[in-house]
């Protein structure tokens, strides 16, 4: 037998040996040839590649497939964490009914591997299974790492010893471990620091590299493989949601896959590329490419240099190109209208509607002649996007049928409408047709309720006023992307006007283009005014609604710029009429470039056949080394007839050569040219000709398909080293920019400076150990790295003096500016404090505690601060040290980028600055991290800024909210819809809501939930608050909900304004009322930022609790209860609310979870 990849295949079968203590015969002898052992083991290939195991990868050693190399890297929170070991696999002609032979080449300190490398692991031994495979190997291996290991009979003496006493002994464990993974790290950067000093990754170079990325591309390319060809097999595609696709469609195979190796995405891509070009092919251009790189890699294996291939290729593929043109093309007017039918049925031939290629060839054929048009430079073109497609089940296939107009899968937006319009002139809008309202949550405030019913009316002109327009400018069909509302369509419905609503965007592009519309966006002209111009109006014979299946649709008839005509398919299921798309689809792309490069060629094989015989010819006369590439080029070219032939399940080797034979002739007989045309007749198993036969393709797809698989080949074959960047944990953005980490949790880039000592700290006593950073703490913190929530933060905009009076124009004035300068209290607050404050911070040591963009730590180091500490665990800690160094200030703030309980200061501090303040001012936890700066670093009497706290509770009345979210559903366009209601207050109200609302929504005074002094807290009292409440009502009205807020006061640490007052669980001074407000504008007193609805609005606004159900109270109503508010266990940045309220001898509980 011969000898596959270095191994023979006679090896002698051995016997599986029984189970221990097993008195049956041992089993009989298994034996499996080679070429199952390479499948299998192809196959392995394929999956690991396309799994993505974290840690593991293995791939074969040069061309023998039986010998591999893996990589595996220790898991986390195991002592060999972020450690890279190799291994070698060997597989014997017994795989997989015996174990592969598997070794570590990095020495690994582990009780069962010995000092060889050799493994002890059950799945190796007695206990393996032909189930197993090299991915259930390597995760094995992997978790032996970390698992308790076999300590009793060990092959590791030293290691057992270590490992038997690892809670005392796990220091030295780690020391005899890490001396060994940082030889390869050392021998790793110095390899590419030649290049690269400051590159830290993977490499991999020479013929190790080029090796995996061909067998990549095979590993794709045999996926697709199968599916070539008239008889190819479908493949059924799952994504992550269970969604299924059957298809044999290259593309949206390979669409549809996740692909990780980065030279495999590059074939993805080429799929993707010929797909857009042509429409068709692209299961061939993958396949050829994958041929041509792995001859290619033959070549470079052989000592031909990659260089010289890449030249021998190219001069293939011009020739190639040239040898179609000139002696395979045939003119399309030399044959009349039978090639179109026939390359549509070429195309259509392997899919789903193969069977009824006749009828569907001519439905394709007939759609692209009807949208035939001349562009301005007389050039002829097929737009086919103005063939829309559309799919309704029921019927069978061949009930399907061409419609003349461009069909919307979607009716008239009101039954009193017109069924039919002519002439139509179309209106296409890309904005709403309905009533103006302001953004939820802005308020208008008026003396007069006239002025309201004014403001209201307004609206409605506004509406009616461009409805109008529309129908002036002569509009009798509007078509608009978004929705339209009742008081519309009553204008519609009045003028005879048919309108339709929630257009898709792509189709009413091309209604646009079809019938000469402008897509609109807006009535507003360049200064500022409403105007609709007729010129932007389409034109068309009729718009008509029909129905079509279950379904109305609107139909554009006529239309005046460009033809438009629908393909209505018909079929069983979502599954068969999305095959049918597809092939449609290809059909059409392929028909067009028919039409428009006017040249078809034979198929089944026959231009390839036929340029391996020229190209093979051509080699023997070159005298260089390009003559090997040329040879092996046209090798690969074969690769198209060759899996034809396997998918039809014929003899592949005999019809390839009987078909090179005919083009032999073809090319040294004047007599037999027409045996170019020669190709496979994969339904007889003979060679036929295939031109004669009706079996043909544009010559453009041939040529396409040459061109892109050999630049595709040559862009891989260029690739010679693989370094695979490495982004150590939060390292990524730093080494992007130039910076590296300091291993105290600093950053050091140029300027910026961290203190070279750092004293060891010893911990305090009581102080417990930091808790561990989460996956919740990092996506939190990496909330914090976009600019966009510090904009909202610190944005500022001054409003200009203006008359207010209650008009639409003023209303929306106030709306843009009432965000604009939502922060605008927070941010002076700030300021003015550091300034009250300068005398102890002028030549003192400050900590800023989640300092954001820096701007606190600039207002401190300008208020005279000798140092500044600016911490955040954040990524946008990177852009605080470019502003700070924009403003000249690192000798004075450094940033520090990491949590508190991690970062090292080597003093003491001062001063403690933070805004840690979250919505209903405990939410995201952030005070437990100003808790923990205090007990480190703050000396004794130090000034902690904010100073003190309070959150507060209050009942409230807002029946426009609730009218807004459930209500509407009691009548929608005259449908009652009142079913909803239910699932519409659980979506809304079920979490907090962090709106804005006006003192007038309050029902009664407040009451205080919790007071905090940030010089005596302590963390564990925040896992859980607790406050009883009582209030009376003021008014007689619907009670929704409880709003919260809160008050933070700056004062020096002698001074706590607010202490007596509120210790014992109630306010004396209430935020509303004129003794507070006066007391608060007093710069001799503690300066306070307030989020009340009575304070300027902040972007914390307040948080509200609704009730699913208002609650009815009177005048002087008392309303008791409780509420709790605690650290939810899911992440601790969670806070769930536990809310106990009665009232009028009715007791209600709301739970929720504010996240």
């Amino acid at each position: 037998m011969a000898a596959v990849n270095g191994y023979q295949g006679n090896t002698p079968a051995e016997t599986t040996p029984a189970a221990a203590g097993s008195k049956q015969p041992a089993p009989p002898t298994k034996t499996v040839d080679s070429q199952s052992v390479l499948k299998r083991l192809q196959s392995e290939l394929m999956g690991l590649m396309m799994g993505g195991d974290p840690g593991i990868s293995a791939f074969p050693e040069e061309d023998n497939i039986f010998c591999w190399k893996g990589t595996i890297t220790g898991s986390k929170d195991t002592v060999f964490e972020g450690t890279e070991y190799r291994l070698s696999l060997s597989f014997s002609n017994d795989y997989p009914f015996k174990p592969p032979k598997i070794k570590f080449e990095t020495c690994c300190f582990h009780p069962n591997v010995d000092l060889y490398g050799n493994i002890c692991l059950d799945i190796l031994q007695d206990k393996w299974s032909s189930a197993y495979d090299v991915r259930t190997i390597l995760l094995s291996i992997q978790s032996l790492l970390g698992a308790e290991p076999n300590i009793s009979s060990p092959l590791n003496n030293q290691a057992a010893q270590l490992w038997s006493n690892q809670e005392v002994q796990i220091s030295d464990l780690r020391a005899l471990l890490h001396p060994i993974s940082l030889v390869f790290i050392v021998k790793l950067d110095m390899s590419i620091s030649a290049q690269n000093p400051d590159i830290s990754g993977e490499r991999q170079s020479g013929q190790d590299v080029r090796t995996q990325n061909v067998m990549a591309c095979q590993a794709v390319s045999n996926i697709v493989k199968t599916s070539l060809g008239p008889v190819g097999l479908d493949k059924m595609l799952v994504d992550d949601i269970g969604d299924v696709t059957i298809t044999n469609d290259g593309a949206t195979i390979l669409r549809m896959l996740e692909v990780e190796h980065p030279a495999a995405k590059v074939l993805v891509e080429l799929a993707e590329l010929q797909d857009r070009e042509v429409g068709d092919g692209t299961t061939s251009v993958v396949i050829v490419a994958a041929e041509l790189l792995k001859r290619a890699n033959d070549l470079v294996r052989n000592k031909i240099h990659p260089t010289s291939i890449i030249s021998g290729y190219r001069l293939a593929m011009r020739e190639a190109c040239k040898y179609i043109e000139e002696k395979l093309v045939t003119k399309v007017e030399k044959l009349g209208k039978a090639p179109l039918i026939n390359c549509a049925k070429t195309s259509m031939s392997s899919k789903l509607i193969s069977g009824d290629s006749d009828f569907f060839a001519n439905l394709v054929v007939d759609a692209v002649l009807s949208v035939k048009m001349t562009n301005q430079r007389g050039e002829i073109k097929y737009p086919i996007k103005g063939i829309n497609i559309l799919k309704a089940h029921g019927q069978s296939a061949k009930d399907s049928y061409l419609l003349n107009g461009y069909a919307l899968n979607t009716g008239r937006a009101a039954q009193g409408m017109p069924l039919r319009v002519s002439p139509a002139k179309i209106a296409c809008l890309d904005f709403n047709l309905q009533k103006t309202k302001m953004q939820l949550g802005v308020q208008v405030v008026v003396n007069d309720p006239r002025e309201l019913e004014k403001i209201r009316q307004r609206e409605a002109d506004m509406t009616k006023e461009r409805i109008e327009k529309l129908l002036k400018a002569g509009a009798n069909v509007i078509l608009t992307t978004k929705g339209i509302d009742d008081m519309a369509l009553k204008y519609f419905v009045e003028a005879g006007a048919i309108a339709v609503r929630r257009v898709r965007k792509e189709d009413m592009r091309h209604v646009a283009k079809a019938t000469g519309a402008t897509l609109v966006t807006t009535f507003a002209d360049m200064e500022g005014e409403e105007t609709f111009d007729p010129a932007h109006l389409g034109s068309a014979d009729e718009v008509v609604e029909e129905r079509i299946a279950d379904d109305d649709v609107v139909l554009i008839k006529g239309t005046k710029t460009s033809s438009a005509v629908s393909l209505i398919l018909r079929g069983a299921n979502d599954y068969m009429l999305d095959e049918m798309e597809r092939a449609l689809h290809d059909s059409l792309c392929i028909v067009k470039r028919t039409l428009e490069s006017n040249t078809v060629v034979a198929g089944g094989g026959a231009v390839e056949s036929a340029l391996s015989v020229y190209l093979e010819h051509l080699a023997t006369t070159l005298g260089s080394r390009e003559q090997l590439a040329i040879a092996e080029f046209a090798d690969a070219l074969l690769i198209i007839p060759k899996v034809l032939a396997v998918n039809a399940a014929k003899d592949a080797t005999e019809l390839v050569a009987k078909l090179r034979a005919y083009h032999h002739t073809a090319q040294t007989k004047a007599d037999k040219k027409h045996y170019s045309s020669m190709g496979l007749d994969l339904v007889n198993g003979t060679i036929r000709n295939n031109l004669e036969a009706g079996v043909i393709e544009p010559a453009m797809s041939k040529v396409k398909i040459i061109q892109f698989a050999t630049e595709a080949a040559i862009t891989i074959l260029r690739i010679d080293d693989m370094i695979k960047l490495v982004k150590e944990d939060g390292q990524g953005d730093e080494r992007s920019r130039g910076g590296a980490r300091d291993p105290r949790g600093g950053l050091t880039n140029g300027e910026l400076r961290v203190s070279d000592q750092i004293s060891e700290q010893k911990p305090l006593e009581t102080q417990e150990s930091p808790p561990p950073c989460t996956d919740f703490d990092v996506a939190y913190f990496h909330s914090y790295a976009h600019v966009g929530i510090h904009e909202e933060m610190i944005k500022f905009h001054s409003l200009f003096s203006a008359v207010c009076c209650c008009s639409l124009g003023i209303a929306h004035f106030f709306v843009e500016c009432y965000w604009l300068i939502q922060d605008r209290s927070r941010t002076e607050t700030y300021r003015e404090a550091i300034m009250q404050h300068q005398s102890f911070i002028q030549g003192k040591v400050v900590v800023d505690v989640g300092c954001g963009t820096g701007i606190l730590s600039i207002f401190c180091a300008q208020a005279g601060a000798k140092r500044v500490y600016a911490v955040d665990a954040s990524d946008i800690a990177v852009q605080a040290n470019e502003v700070v160094k924009a403003n000249g200030l690192s000798d004075k703030v450094i940033v520090l980028h990491g949590r508190v309980e991690d970062v090292e200061i080597d003093e003491e501090v001062d001063v403690i600055i933070s805004e840690w303040m979250g919505y209903m001012l405990l939410y995201e936890s952030m005070l437990g991290s100003v808790i923990t700066a205090r007990d480190r670093w703050l000396k004794p009497g130090g000034l902690i800024l904010p100073s003190h706290a309070t959150l507060y509770m209050a009942p409230i009345s807002h029946p426009d909210r609730y009218s807004h979210s459930i209500d509407f559903w009691r009548n929608v366009y005259g449908i009652d819809m009142s079913a909803m209601m239910q699932l519409a207050k659980q979506c809304a109200f079920e979490e907090p809501s962090v709106e804005s609302i006006s003192g007038e929504t309050v029902l009664t005074w407040p009451e205080v939930v919790k007071h905090i002094d940030c010089q005596t807290i302590k963390i564990q009292e925040l896992d859980s608050v607790t406050a009883r409440y009582k209030f009376k009502s003021m008014m007689r009205a619907p009670m929704h909900g409880f709003a919260f807020w809160f008050d933070v006061e700056f004062s020096e640490p002698a001074k706590n304004t607010n202490a007596t007052s509120v210790a014992n669980g109630s306010s004396s001074i209430s935020p509303f009322t004129e003794g507070n407000q006066k007391k608060r504008s007093n710069p001799s007193d503690a300066l306070v930022l307030s989020t009340s609805p009575e304070a300027p609005p902040t972007h914390w606004q307040q948080t509200i609790v609704y009730f699913y159900d208002p609650i009815d109270v009177e005048q002087d109503q008392v309303i008791e209860g409780s509420v709790t508010l605690s650290q939810s266990k899911e992440n601790r940045r969670f806070m769930n609310i536990h809310l106990e309220y009665s009232s009028a001898g009715r007791s209600f509980v709301k739970e929720s979870v504010m996240r």
